[in-house]
């Protein structure tokens, strides 16, 4: 009868190893997916060369933007402003002091 008892403790002593040994397992595959995890977070350098590409795109786009539209146009355009704003200025001096 000991014996028996013995080897069923044995036999729950093996199980709850086994089980041990699986959380162990599952516990060395979680700290390794976190320290990769860990590895990926972005450096301060990482953050500074981000910031740097941001900027030149946005200048890029931006010259782009300005060189779209074409410079005969934007001639005409603020000289016909610079008229107008001459125009309207005379035309008010004139209803002052007229």
């Amino acid at each position: 009868m000991a014996i028996a008892e013995l080897r069923a403790r044995q036999e729950a002593t093996d199980d709850a190893v086994e089980r041990l040994d699986l959380r162990v397992t599952r516990l060395d595959e979680i700290t390794s997916s976190l320290r990769e995890a860990v590895a990926k977070v972005a450096t301060k350098d990482d953050i500074t060369e981000l910031r740097k590409d941001i900027n030149e795109q946005f200048t890029v786009q931006m010259r782009d933007a300005h060189n779209s539209v074409p410079v005969k146009h934007s001639l005409l355009i603020s000289a016909g402003m610079f008229v107008i704003a001459i125009i309207t200025l005379v035309v008010s001096f004139y209803q002052h002091h007229g």
